[in-house]
């Protein structure tokens, strides 16, 4: 449910409260029954309650009605003390009562406590007729209804009906008091029920994420905010894990990369210590003397060039990794076709692997008018490393390398570069670190197989600078397959 239908059912209490409140004053005015409130029955009316005094006349206009009709029919009926009594007994609940007077006598008193207003009772024909009745002033002051009648045999006599004000006015400060406090009631609950609903629906989840911020900013990235709806703000703090979950990776990376970096520095300090501890015992053989003859003389400059020589190999591929790793290398992609690009690769390197007593094998199942986009130079660096690898860690006498160019089974738009040789193999704790940069599996880094450990990790990020991607296999004491793949040119 969105925010919006959420914030419309806040109104469904506050159109609630007037039902209630005509509820509860239903509950109070006894007299007043439920068919009155609604309206169905030939008799049923709500009276106006402006002030005590009309609401009074009200309550006991009813009766007064009935009586006046009863005398006008059969006079003789208002000597009926049973007839009274009936009557007597419907005003009471309106703290009203009867006092019939016949001649100058009190025939019937509903209130046997009254002798005292007895006297201020108006004569025959001198009240009102009607049902509106007088207050009169007394020391306990009173409303009188009255009604004269006159018996078949001449006598006259009157009706009152008399209502204390006091009685009245504290029997209405009861009611209106009820109905304050039911109204404070109704609103509390209200209030209390509303109060409530925004806070599970609104402050609640904002907590959670406000506390899931106080998470992030104290470092810890480790846990989600609960998700408690799928409306706009369960929408917010699912985003809130998500990019709490990109901001751990983040770091997660940074982490990695800074580790990785001072490893790199490690290894680089360690590889460029040996060369240069090569080359400063030399010189100061030479310095002492201790090249006394000129053989020893030659001997000690050649270990001192070719030490120099790997130092420079070594600061050439870092140079060329950080290049690579910061995309500082302008790549020239051109339209290569596959099959006279490696074929003049074979020739070039033929010779070199014939020199170092390797076999060198080639096959190319492409067509020959296969193309992919790919720059000369830095393919040929790829395979030109892989190559190097498969020459320099083949510890067997007869050293032989494979090379296949075939389609992609996993894949049309590809074709596969294999390079294969028949060495010692990579041992499979080793094998999926080998892509790694400064990464030997040799762990003391002995020198003298030479190389930096950057070979692969460049080729790596070379081949997936051309939209393919590489991978090794190996099985120890029978070789080692490494492997990429090209994305193949169509015109379309």
């Amino acid at each position: 449910m969105k925010i919006a239908d959420k914030v419309k059912m806040l109104v469904i209490p506050l159109v609630l409260i007037p039902f209630v409140i005509i509820i509860c004053g239903t509950l109070v005015f006894g007299r007043i029954y439920m068919k009155r409130i609604f309206g169905f029955g030939s008799d049923g009316n709500l009276k106006t309650y402006a002030n005590s005094i009309v609401m009074v006349n009200g309550l006991v206009e009813e009766v007064f009605a009935q009586v006046q009709m009863d005398i006008e029919e059969e006079p003789e009926r208002i000597l009926d003390i049973d007839y009274l009594e009936e009557q007597n007994q419907k005003l009471s609940v309106s703290n009203a009562f009867f006092l019939v007077r016949l001649e100058d006598e009190i025939y019937y008193r509903g209130y046997k406590k009254a002798a005292d207003i007895e006297p201020l009772l108006p004569e025959f024909g001198a009240g009102p007729q009607s049902g509106e009745g007088r207050l009169i002033e007394a020391q306990k002051p009173f409303f009188l209804r009255q009604q004269d009648f006159t018996l078949n045999d001449g006598r006259t006599g009157s009706v009152f009906i008399v209502t204390y004000t006091d009685d009245m006015v504290r029997n209405m400060k009861r009611i209106i008091f009820e109905i304050m406090l039911m109204l404070i009631l109704v609103l509390t609950l209200v209030s209390g029920f509303t109060s409530l609903y925004i806070y599970w629906i609104f402050i609640r989840p904002l907590k959670l994420l406000q506390e899931g911020t106080e998470r992030i900013k104290e470092g810890n990235l480790e846990e989600d905010v609960e998700i408690l709806s799928n409306d706009e703000i369960g929408q917010v703090c699912q985003s809130f894990n998500e990019m709490r979950l990109k901001l751990k990776e983040s770091v997660d990376d940074q982490m990695r990369y800074e580790q990785e970096n001072r490893e790199l520095i490690s290894n680089i300090s360690h590889d460029l210590k040996t060369p240069i501890t090569a080359i400063k015992g030399y010189v100061e053989g030479i310095m002492d003397g201790v090249a006394d003859t000129p053989e020893k003389m030659d001997r000690y400059i050649r270990t001192i060039y070719n030490k120099a020589n790997e130092m420079n190999v070594l600061i050439n591929e870092l140079f060329l990794y950080a290049q690579i790793d910061n995309n500082a290398i302008p790549y020239n992609f051109v339209k290569l076709n596959i099959a006279s690009y490696f074929d003049d690769c074979i020739e070039d390197i033929s010779t070199d692997m014939e020199a170092a007593g390797t076999e060198l094998q080639y096959e190319n199942h492409c067509d020959r008018d296969i193309r992919v986009i790919a720059d000369p130079e830095q393919l040929n660096r790829v395979i030109s490393n892989l190559l190097t690898n498969a020459v320099k860690y083949n510890g067997k006498e007869h050293r032989r390398v494979k090379i296949i160019v075939q389609p992609y089974e996993k894949g049309e738009e590809y074709i596969y570069i294999g390079i294969k040789d028949n060495g010692d193999g990579i041992a499979p704790k080793d094998l999926p670190l080998i892509f790694k940069r400064m990464y030997r599996a040799d762990s003391s880094r002995n020198s003298a197989t030479g190389g930096s450990g950057l070979g692969l990790s460049i080729a790596k990020r070379i081949v997936e600078e051309h939209g393919g991607r590489i991978w090794a296999e190996s099985e120890e004491e029978k070789g080692t397959l490494i492997a990429f793949t090209l994305k193949v040119y169509r015109e379309s």
